[in-house]
């Protein structure tokens, strides 16, 4: 039986740190926004299939209480960034 000797390895490149990548709140926002147009959109277009007898009346009924579910979310984002806006401006008088 011979032994094969191992051979060194190659030197391996530093593995850097990559720093996180910034998210603006605008982008956030609009990706949010983006989305719940896209839910609510799913929803109607589950509502008319269930219109003209295509569609299962479950999966539209689950599709709308999800887009209702969004649509709750984002109102009450909007109420508290609102909220927050205010209490800012008024500390700065």
């Amino acid at each position: 039986m011979q032994i094969v000797p191992i051979t060194a390895l190659g030197v391996m490149p530093e593995a850097a740190p990559q720093p996180p990548q910034r998210v603006s709140f605008a982008d956030i926002l609009g990706a949010t926004a983006d989305a719940l147009t896209s839910a609510l959109s799913r929803a109607d277009a589950m509502a008319s299939e269930v219109a003209t007898g295509k569609g299962s009346i479950a999966d539209a009924a689950i599709a709308r209480a999800k887009a209702d579910v969004m649509l709750e979310v984002a109102a009450v984002a909007a109420s508290r960034v609102s909220g927050a806006i205010s209490v800012l401006l008024q500390t700065q008088a």
